[in-house]
């Protein structure tokens, strides 16, 4: 650590009873649970058996900015799971509790942008575990958290779109793609989003179907593919 670098605040117990359970529970989802890790309602209630509603003020953390995904949102999450996907402001802080973030995103208007990306990224289109909300346009410039100003993004596009080159740089890979490319590109802008492929629909859907229904799939498909070749070879 330089000396121009703050030493970092050890954050408060979440053991500490003189705080309150909202403070308690974020605290707890630090210390205990981590960012990007699953706990269930047991555990939660568990940690916290004087407290009523403990699972009310978990919820309560989203209007300040916290990313808790239920099976709702993650479709690989069981009924009873959820998910500490990032914290938002610093709830502990009595200063920073005073001051919402920004409108967040409710927990419909989310599982609506993940139904209509059919739990896929709207970049790359990868059907993964962990995806985020962003908006097209930023609340910097006027953006709002209307459905149409959302997008469903994984975490490596969101890594390489905080990357982007200027334009300049941009400009000159766009104009090395071949000519078939350069087009879709340019419809791509023109539209302002990627459209997916039948194929990539089917198969982000089949990402979310169960193992055995994914083991059936894929049996529906060999049978078809070999009565096709049957087809083939009775036509050859």
């Amino acid at each position: 650590m330089t000396d121009t670098e703050p030493e970092p605040k050890e954050l408060p117990s979440w053991e500490d009873a003189t705080r309150g359970s909202m403070v308690r529970g974020s605290l707890w989802l630090m210390q205990v649970v981590g960012a990007g890790n699953i706990f269930t309602k047991s555990q939660l209630r568990d940690a916290f058996p004087e407290v009523a509603q403990i699972d009310r003020r978990i919820r309560d953390l989203r209007n300040y900015g916290w990313v808790i995904d239920t099976s709702r949102e993650d479709a690989g999450l069981g009924s009873h799971e959820q998910r500490f996907v990032k914290p938002g402001s610093p709830v502990w802080d009595p200063a920073a509790r005073r001051k919402r973030t920004r409108e967040p995103v409710s927990a419909s208007l989310r599982r609506s942008a993940l139904q209509r990306a059919h739990y896929a990224c709207e970049m790359c289109g990868r059907a993964v575990p962990h995806l985020d909300l962003t908006h097209r346009v930023p609340f910097a410039a006027g953006g709002s958290n209307d459905l149409e100003n959302l997008a469903v993004i994984c975490t490596a596009c969101n890594a390489a779109r905080q990357a982007a080159p200027g334009i300049s740089e941009l400009a000159d890979r766009a104009s090395s793609l071949p000519l078939l490319e350069r087009t879709r590109l340019l419809t791509w802008m023109t539209m302002g989003r990627r459209p997916r492929s039948a194929l990539e629909d089917i198969w982000a859907q089949y990402q979310q179907l169960s193992s055995i229904d994914q083991l059936e799939m894929a049996r529906h498909l060999a049978r078809l593919l070999d009565e096709d070749a049957q087809a083939e070879d009775g036509t050859s």
